[in-house]
């Protein structure tokens, strides 16, 4: 594509952060359009794929976006084409196709976690207020089994493993939950409205993944570490039985 300009990109499957160059890109768009539509209005499509070019992961993310635009004559005798206008999207004007699942958290977190998870990825674009909630319910649950704690509130349950926590991340949770307590409770203050936007949405859903992490992949290192050193000590206490 002689108009491309590379741009720096990372991976919501691998979490690798790249510069994503022509070849893991690609772009195209049609036209929609009658030839009575009222002055001249028609609708662009435009599809484009980038390919993680990570060789440990390659997953392909595909959006979609479509816009409102005049009908205008592509000259020379080559027909017409839409002037898409970015202001005017049709619906949610652009959404993400691929991938269809995000970045696995592992088999150690619960099954219900492991669904608000893969759902607030799945409508990150589509309804980044209702990601936000998702996410704020994921971290509920990792808190809840992790820690074994049950309180009347989220924001409760998080001040009694406060000093069992790294303070930035313990300071990460307080912000996800202020984020997704607005879905959570719409009916505290049905007049305030927080703008959440995909990105930020994938911020929020990028801590449930550290979270995994941090919490449940370093137990499981940790117990496998250990677990070794028993066997090797119970292995060597019967070979000196034996001798």
């Amino acid at each position: 594509m002689a108009d491309f300009k590379p741009f720096n990109w990372t991976c919501n499957v691998c979490g690798q952060p790249t510069t994503i160059v022509d070849t893991n890109f690609t772009s195209s768009a049609f036209d929609l359009y009658c030839e009575m539509t009222p002055v001249g209005q028609g609708i662009e499509i435009r599809g484009s794929l980038i390919e993680c070019p990570n060789p440990d992961c390659h997953a392909q993310h595909m959006h979609v976006r479509a816009t409102h635009g005049p009908v205008v004559s592509r000259g020379n005798g080559y027909g017409k084409t839409v002037k898409a206008d970015p202001q005017r999207p049709v619906g949610i004007g652009s959404f993400q196709f691929l991938p269809t699942t995000p970045k696995p958290l592992s088999v150690h977190v619960p099954a219900g976690v492991v669904e608000d998870y893969a759902e607030a990825n799945l409508i990150a674009e589509l309804s980044p207020k209702s990601a936000a909630t998702l996410a704020r319910r994921a971290l509920q649950g990792m808190v809840r089994d992790f820690w074994g704690v049950s309180k009347r509130t989220l924001a409760e349950e998080l001040k009694a493993i406060e000093e069992k926590c790294d303070t930035e991340l313990y300071l990460a949770m307080v912000a996800l939950k202020a984020v997704g307590n607005i879905g959570a409770h719409p009916e505290r203050d049905i007049n305030l409205i927080v703008e959440i936007d995909p990105g930020e949405a994938g911020t929020l859903i990028q801590l449930i993944q550290l979270l995994d992490q941090e919490w449940y992949v370093a137990r499981e290192k940790r117990r496998l570490r250990v677990s070794k050193v028993h066997e090797l000590a119970l292995q060597k206490k019967a070979d000196q039985q034996a001798s």
